[in-house]
């Protein structure tokens, strides 16, 4: 009985650690991985995708993979296609529409532009910048920029860092 007690005790303390780290998605359509390697992708139809912005529960690091729990498994997530979190609850889910009003940041330190092009990119540390999983309202989309409000503010933001969120 004790032994059932002591298990059932390290069980409640893992979950309540694993709870308080998540990875945060930075590419669409990836795939988990059975073991900590390319070659264990799980495929076939039952195999999840997840998109930038979608969170799982962070059980640590093997190698270049995050250990990750879906649906009370452990699976192995490459790091290049996530970031970790800090604490959170549940993984996002990804809806289909035709319009959106938000986008997501797919990139780590991106910068504002005033003007939809290169040139007008606001660097130094006195302007901010975006990260993966950020979200801001997008009021338009022109020449391969989203047009994005930001406190208070229209900026641009280009389309390979950004997705639409539906």
């Amino acid at each position: 009985m004790k032994k059932v007690l002591f298990i059932f005790a390290f069980m409640l303390f893992t979950m309540n650690i694993m709870a308080q780290s998540q990875i945060i998605f930075a590419g669409d359509n990836v795939c988990l991985r059975l073991r900590p390697n390319e070659s264990s992708k799980w495929t076939g139809s039952s195999a999840p995708h997840f998109f930038t912005g979608q969170k799982l529960s962070c059980a640590g690091v093997v190698g270049n993979y995050y250990k990750v729990v879906y649906d009370g498994e452990y699976y192995y997530v490459p790091k290049q296609y996530a970031r970790p979190r800090g604490s959170g609850s549940s993984s996002s889910t990804k809806t289909q529409s035709t319009s959106f009003d938000y986008i997501i940041i797919a990139g780590d330190n991106v910068c504002f532009r005033t003007r939809p092009d290169e040139s007008t990119k606001l660097v130094g540390s006195r302007y901010d910048h975006v990260n993966t999983g950020d979200v801001l309202q997008c009021v338009g989309q022109t020449s391969g920029y989203y047009k994005v409000r930001y406190n208070g503010s229209y900026y641009y933001i280009p389309k390979k860092y950004g997705r639409p969120r539906y």
